[in-house]
C-alpha cells in the first residue's frame, strides 16, 4: 500500500531511536541557550550575552531544528492518514502545555509574558500540518517553503495589532521573552513532514532506522528525547533554582568584587601619585593577599567593624611597599 493511502486501521511506525536523538542534542542546544539568559538575569555575564550574534545562532538553530523534528513526527505518527484520537490527545498536551508557559511568564515577568512561544507555534503548525499528513510529500514542502519567505518579502502594520501579530506578518515584535510567530517558524514544521513523507516509501530499508545509540550517553539522548516536553517544562525551574543557590553563596559576587577593585584600583593609585606600574602591581597583589587571607573584598569594604577593615589596610601598605 501507497505510503498516502488511506486504510480503516492507522498505523504508527516503529519509534527511530535516530529522531530521539537529534531532539535530544536540540534539547542540550535549547538549555544551553536559555542558560545565556539566567545568567545574564542573575548578573553573572554581560547583559548582552543573550543578544550576541553566535548566541541569536544558537537560538534559531535549535528552535529550527524541534519544529522541523515535530513535522518529522507527525509523518512517522501518522503514515497511512489522520490517527485522529491520537493527533488531539498529543495536542491537548500541548496546547496544555503552552497555556502554562503563558501563565508561568506572567508570574515571572508580567511585563515579557510569552503569549505565542514555540510550543504555541508547535500547536497551531500541527493543527496545519494535520492536513497535509496523507498529501503528496511535495505539498507541504511547498506550503513550508512559502510560510519561511513571506515575511521576507511581506509585512504590513495591519498585521501589528494583537489579533494578527502571532502571524508573524507585522512590522514590529512583542516585548516577550520567547517569540516564535507562526510565519516564519511554522513553515520549518510543514519542510520536516514533507521531508520525512518522502522518505517514507524507503524509510524501513534505511540503516538509520535501525540504529540504536551505544552507551549511557546515548541512551541517555534518546530518553531526553522522548520526554522532550517535560524537560522543557522544568528545564528553567531547574536553571533558576541552582543559580540562585550559586548566588545565594556569594561566590560569584566575591569574583565581581575582584574584577571591580582590579578594574578601579590601579587608577585610583595613580590618581593618588603611585607609578602606573607600580600601583598595577600592588593591586594585583592586594587581590591574591586577600583572597590568600580569607578577606572578602566586596565584605571589606563595605565593613563598619574597624577590625576588618584594619587587615584590608595593612594588605594594601604590605601591597605597596612588596610592588616597589
Amino acid at each position: 500500500m501507497a505510503a498516502g493511502a488511506e486504510t480503516d486501521e492507522p498505523i504508527k511506525l516503529p519509534r527511530i531511536a535516530a529522531v530521539d536523538v537529534a531532539r535530544g542534542v536540540a534539547l542540550i542546544g535549547m538549555v544551553a541557550y536559555h542558560l545565556t539568559w539566567d545568567l545574564a538575569h542573575f548578573g553573572l555575564v554581560a547583559p548582552s550575552l543573550p543578544f550576541e550574534p553566535a548566541t541569536r545562532i544558537l537560538s534559531h538553530t535549535v528552535a529550527s531544528a524541534f519544529l522541523a523534528l515535530v513535522g518529522v513526527s507527525l509523518a512517522l505518527a501518522h503514515p497511512r492518514g489522520l490517527n485522529a484520537p491520537a493527533f488531539w490527545r498529543r495536542l491537548a498536551i500541548v496546547a496544555g502545555a503552552a497555556a502554562l508557559v503563558t501563565a508561568a511568564s506572567y508570574v515571572i515577568d508580567p511585563a515579557e509574558p510569552i503569549l505565542f512561544g514555540i510550543l504555541h507555534c508547535i500547536a497551531v503548525a500541527s493543527l496545519i500540518g494535520a492536513l497535509f499528513v496523507a498529501a503528496p510529500f511535495w505539498a507541504p514542502l511547498l506550503i513550508g517553503a512559502m510560510a519561511v519567505v513571506e515575511p521576507l518579502v511581506f509585512s504590513n502594520e495591519v498585521f501589528n495589532t494583537p489579533a494578527l501579530l502571532w502571524l508573524g506578518l507585522g512590522t514590529v515584535s512583542p516585548a516577550t521573552l520567547d517569540w516564535r510567530p507562526l510565519l516564519p517558524w511554522g513553515g520549518a514544521v510543514l519542510i520536516g513532514l514533507g521531508l520525512a513523507r518522502a522518505a517514507l516509501p524507503r524509510l524501513a530499508q534505511w540503516r538509520l532506522s535501525a540504529w540504536r545509540p551505544a552507551g549511557a550517553p546515548g541512551g541517555a539522548l534518546v530518553f531526553a528525547g522522548r520526554h522532550s516536553l517535560a524537560i522543557y517544562l522544568i528545564h528553567q525551574p531547574i536553571l533558576f533554582g541552582f543559580l540562585s543557590l550559586v548566588v545565594a553563596t556569594g561566590v560569584f559576587a566575591e569574583r565581581q568584587a575582584r574584577e571591580t577593585y582590579l578594574a578601579a584600583c590601579p587608577a585610583a593609585c595613580a590618581a593618588h601619585g603611585g607609578d602606573a606600574q607600580i600601583c598595577a602591581k600592588a593591586c594585583v597583589c592586594v587581590v591574591k593577599r586577600a583572597g590568600a587571607a580569607g578577606l572578602s573584598l566586596d565584605a571589606a569594604e563595605r565593613a563598619k567593624d574597624s577590625d576588618t577593615r584594619q587587615q584590608l589596610r595593612d594588605i594594601v601598605e604590605t601591597c605597596s611597599l612588596e610592588a616597589r
